[in-house]
């Protein structure tokens, strides 16, 4: 099965979260770390599709699908016209060929 590339037609940024020291020795996450800005599908998840996510217990508004990669985790945020998202779910599709996030997007 072939992905449909005319789909992906939105630029995401996957952010990668780094650890920076105050000088009082606090650890605080910082996501200025870019990990790769790709294309992507991105959508809103109905009503329904939000209450099957929280019975997997996922808190999302948002799928986004991309090509496949390795180096995506629920540890990453994604930023899409200005708006940053947190994953909450990654999953392999058609046959690894396509990567599908279930994000939330905070406010």
């Amino acid at each position: 099965m072939s992905i449909d590339i005319g789909k992906y037609n939105e630029r995401v940024t996957i952010k990668s979260p780094t650890e920076a020291r105050s000088r009082s020795g606090e650890t605080t996450l910082n996501w200025d770390t870019t990990l790769a800005t790709v294309w992507a599908n991105v959508e809103g998840l109905s009503s329904r599709d939000i209450l099957q996510a929280q019975q997997a217990n996922v808190i999302a508004t948002h799928r986004i699908r991309i090509r496949h990669r390795d180096d995506v985790t629920h540890t990453h945020r994604i930023v899409w016209r200005d708006r940053t998202m947190e994953v909450a779910s990654v999953t392999d599709r058609s046959n690894r060929q396509v990567l599908e996030l279930l994000a939330r997007e905070l406010t």
